[in-house]
């Protein structure tokens, strides 16, 4: 009888602390909104985070502008994402495997999150992470029905400009793999940086490139991912 007893109650404990383990995860995410400076197109934060502890910076962007987002930070498994308007968990830009910088043109309008956090190895051994984080917005927002900017391409769900196509076709003779897309490209006055996501688990590869002509290609990960 005794028995019996325990082994009904063991799976009821067992949900229960899964219950309470993930309501705990949640509650530990902080949320702090990003004011700018009246004048100023940007906000610098500095903040320190503990094992599982998460801060999500909450800031209000419109369609159109542009978004530069960079982390400086004592440990290197500490990261930022970011969330598009109406996420909770779904990530557009993953630091871990993109890095902690982030720029580009933002689609739609509306709250993003902009979420410090730590990688689960270094949560579990409660390390700590200092880290200063610099948001930047730019660029006029664009008005309804205008069209997005054709130069992203591929990115944005068209048809692949000049760039993309080169860097697609460079990535994947570098990899030997013909499962490549474009994940995002970004534009400045030297090189483009277009980022393709190569095989199913879409493993990020940076490539530079002016004029169609590829300047650089390299991994965006450590175990570089063919």
């Amino acid at each position: 009888m005794l028995q019996a007893l325990i082994r009904k109650t063991l799976p009821i404990a067992a949900l229960i602390a899964l219950a309470t383990a993930t309501a705990f995860a949640r509650d530990d995410i902080r949320t702090e909104r990003v004011h700018f400076k009246p004048g100023a197109s940007s906000a610098t934060i500095k903040g320190t985070i503990k094992g599982y502890q998460t801060v999500d910076y909450v800031l209000e962007v419109s369609e159109g502008q542009q978004m530069n987002v960079s982390m400086a930070t004592d440990n290197l498994s500490s990261y930022f994402n970011i969330l598009p308007p109406g996420e909770g968990d779904v990530a557009t830009f993953i630091g871990s495997t993109s890095g902690n910088q982030y720029e580009g043109t933002l689609p739609t309008s509306g709250t993003y999150r902009i979420r410090v956090y730590m990688m689960r190895n270094a949560a579990r051994r409660d390390e700590v992470a200092n880290y200063r984080i610099e948001m930047i917005i730019t660029g006029v927002p664009q008005k309804a029905g205008s069209s997005p900017d054709t130069k992203a391409g591929a990115a944005m769900g068209g048809t692949p400009s000049k760039d993309e196509q080169a860097c697609l076709q460079a990535v994947s003779l570098k990899t030997n793999n013909k499962d490549v897309t474009v994940l995002r490209t970004e534009t400045s006055e030297a090189n483009n940086l277009v980022v393709v996501g190569v095989g199913p688990n879409r493993a990020p590869w940076r490539c530079l490139i002016s004029g169609g002509v590829v300047a650089e290609i390299t991994s965006m990960t450590d175990e570089g991912i063919l």
